[in-house]
């Protein structure tokens, strides 16, 4: 498995747990919008991560064979983004804005959280 696999698959499995707790946490609370909010948006934040890696993946390979290829890389994410703010428009009952926005900035917490965990495993076992 190579290093970016790793990230990759560290990365799935701190935001599977997230929201994972968060969908739970918007079971017992009663006002459950912004934390229903906040899993939409961070599923919505994965699709981002994965698309992240699959760009780079095409990246590397492209310059490997020395190919250019085209695609919608930056352009998806966006959509991905605009796509969760609309949902969380249409539907305001279920979700709210902030908590969206919140959850779509999950993945950028995660990747400056984890070097902290990363190199504490790393140096006692």
């Amino acid at each position: 498995m190579s290093e970016l696999e790793s990230l990759l698959k560290r990365y799935t499995i701190y935001s599977v747990i997230i929201i994972g707790s968060l969908i739970l946490g918007a079971f017992f609370i009663s006002d459950a919008t912004f934390l229903a909010g906040m899993a939409v948006g961070a599923i919505f934040s994965l699709v981002n991560l994965y698309s992240t890696y699959f760009q780079v993946k095409r990246l590397t390979s492209s310059v490997m064979d020395s190919k250019v290829r085209f695609s919608f890389g930056t352009i998806g994410r966006m959509i991905v983004v605009l796509l969760a703010l609309l949902i969380a428009e249409e539907f305001p009952q279920y979700l709210d804005l902030t908590g969206v926005i919140i959850g779509l900035a999950l993945k950028y917490a995660i990747l400056m959280i984890d070097p902290i965990f990363y190199l504490r495993t790393r140096s006692t076992g």
